[in-house]
């Protein structure tokens, strides 16, 4: 059975300060260990990296009480990702094949990988039970999916965290700003994840959590792009339901566009192959123009006035922190 209609918002959970009037919200971020969840090739923190190139981690997360199915070794979260593979870069040749953009080839994720070539899955169990989380108004108790993320270990700037929750979520999938966002095996209590959604979500969801869609973007709408899909066939629209499911179908907003005082999320590093003008989500996103690096771009108008600066930067959460961040100047907020 097809669900009539899918509605993808970014919240601003982890950014806004309405996250903390949550009323399952506790700043406690402790994780979880239970004795049956050590288990043969699982993993709690984040493997050695075989390449200092950027990367996105993938996190296979439960609830206190959620059942363990295995999913981060027993070969599930490497199906959904081949199965998300296949679909990005079909999507992306499509889209970059209109933008004359590596020769017309597609792109994909760079996915971080142990070194005998498998996905690097960490596994973290929340300390929230599932009775505890039906008390947040959104579903994620201020966003403790991202907070327990970045708290426990998973902060490098330079990656990107895919959290799949292995359990019932509320609402549908989000991204709480850089560096991460979520997915569920099942939505709103009776969507399950479907093979033909999960490439969808996850590419909508990981331009989210690179920044975009940017204000400076010509059909910027609420953090995406146009209002529906029904209309514009857009894949990042406001709301999506039955409609064409493009990746910026006319290349005039902010994918493979000629705006170059805008973000084009082809030239994301996180991509590859990756762009000869490439732009990293972590400089554009949390940090001052003056202290960027890597990225070479005047980018202008790249936050919404009424948020104001990072507002898309989890890591200027004063309840999310990493070692660095007063060391690399990150914006800060409340």
């Amino acid at each position: 059975m097809q669900h009539p209609k899918i509605i993808i918002i970014i919240l601003s959970l982890f950014i806004s300060t309405f996250a903390f009037a949550d009323k399952c919200y506790n700043p406690d971020t402790t994780p979880v260990i239970l004795d049956s969840d050590k288990k043969p090739g699982r993993f709690y923190k984040d493997q050695p990296d075989v390449t200092d190139d950027y990367q996105v981690h993938i996190i296979y997360m439960l609830l206190k009480d959620s059942k363990d199915k295995e999913e981060d070794i027993n070969g599930k979260l490497e199906k959904w990702i081949e199965t998300t593979d296949k679909w990005i870069l079909k999507t992306t040749k499509k889209a970059n094949k209109k933008s004359n953009f590596n020769n017309g080839e597609g792109q994909l994720l760079k996915w971080d990988r142990r070194k005998d070539g498998k996905l690097d899955i960490s596994f973290i169990r929340l300390n929230r039970t599932k009775k505890e989380m039906k008390k947040s108004k959104w579903g994620s108790c201020g966003n403790v999916f991202g907070r327990s993320i970045i708290n426990n270990g998973f902060n490098n700037p330079k990656k990107i965290y895919f959290n799949f929750g292995g359990f019932t979520h509320k609402d549908w999938p989000f991204s709480g700003g850089f560096p991460f966002f979520n997915v569920f095996n099942k939505h709103q209590k009776k969507w399950p994840l479907k093979n033909d959604e999960v490439g969808y979500f996850i590419l909508h969801e990981i331009l989210h959590a690179m920044g975009g869609i940017f204000p400076c973007s010509s059909n910027f709408f609420e953090g995406h792009n146009t209002k529906n899909n029904k209309s514009s066939g857009d894949m990042m629209s406001r709301q999506v339901g039955s409609g064409k499911r493009n990746l910026d179908p006319k290349n005039d907003d902010y994918w493979g566009h000629a705006n170059k005082n805008c973000p084009d999320m082809q030239d994301s590093v996180y991509f590859t192959p990756t762009s000869d003008t490439p732009f990293d989500p972590f400089e554009v996103v949390c940090l001052p123009k003056e202290k960027w690096k890597f990225t070479k771009h005047d980018y202008e108008n790249i936050f919404e006035r009424e948020r104001g600066e990072g507002d898309q930067c989890a890591y200027s959460r004063n309840d999310a922190t990493a070692p660095w961040e007063k060391e690399l100047g990150i914006f800060q907020r409340n």
